[in-house]
């Protein structure tokens, strides 16, 4: 997974307070301002940083679908990174998450932080970035290898993903009909998983009624 040390970024450790990241943002903040640091490039970048490390660590649930990210990153010995993203490294980071969403028990996905994962891989600039790329090939495979990611996914969680990797499709017949199967698929299992208990219920009653029937 390609992703940032926010901790570091703002200069805290990982166990930090809310308040502790906030007072390291302020100061941060200050010294790194555009304002204060008029025709430098690498200050305008640091605070960009510094800003988008305080939008995630400031959020509870933002920072705890990091805090799984950072974890995950942490066990496949991966180290951070900050580079910019490519095509073929979105492509490999799409096939670390379908690696490791296949080899978890379905039971044991936590769905908010892959719902999220993908959500954060698929940015409105990655898409810019794949759809101006126009390479086909990846564009197929993110696609796959994303819907495939998101397949234990409940119905809720499940459509926000689609609805990224559609945009992504654009007008790619093939993509966009292995999508809306996807989509269909998940609404018939959604409605099963929704009714099957009344399904059972009846016919639990219904062998209750002939046993006593039969049993006369």
């Amino acid at each position: 997974m390609l992703l940032k040390d926010y901790y570091k970024i703002l200069e805290v450790p990982p166990a930090a307070s809310v308040q502790e990241i906030k007072k390291s943002f302020r100061q941060l903040a200050q010294r790194y301002h555009p304002d204060k640091n008029a025709g430098s490039q690498a200050a305008g970048a640091h605070f960009r940083e510094i800003q988008e490390a305080y939008k995630v660590l400031s959020d509870p649930r933002q920072r705890e679908a990091y805090n799984y990210k950072r974890w995950y990153v942490r066990s496949t010995g991966n180290d951070f990174v900050n580079r910019p993203i490519t095509p073929t490294a979105l492509l490999e980071e799409c096939r670390l998450l379908q690696q490791y969403v296949l080899s978890m028990n379905a039971f044991h996905v936590n769905y908010d932080a892959v719902s999220l994962h993908i959500r954060q891989l698929l940015t409105n600039e990655a898409i810019g970035m794949l759809r101006e790329y126009n390479d086909i090939t990846i564009n197929h495979e993110v696609i796959r290898l994303l819907l495939q990611a998101a397949h234990p996914l409940p119905q809720r969680y499940f459509l926000p993903v689609t609805d990224l990797l559609m945009k992504l499709a654009a007008k790619d017949a093939t993509m966009q009909t292995a999508i809306a199967q996807a989509i269909k698929q998940k609404k018939t299992r959604h409605t099963w998983d929704r009714y099957k208990w009344v399904l059972v219920l009846a016919l639990t009653a219904l062998i209750c009624w002939l046993m006593y029937w039969y049993g006369k």
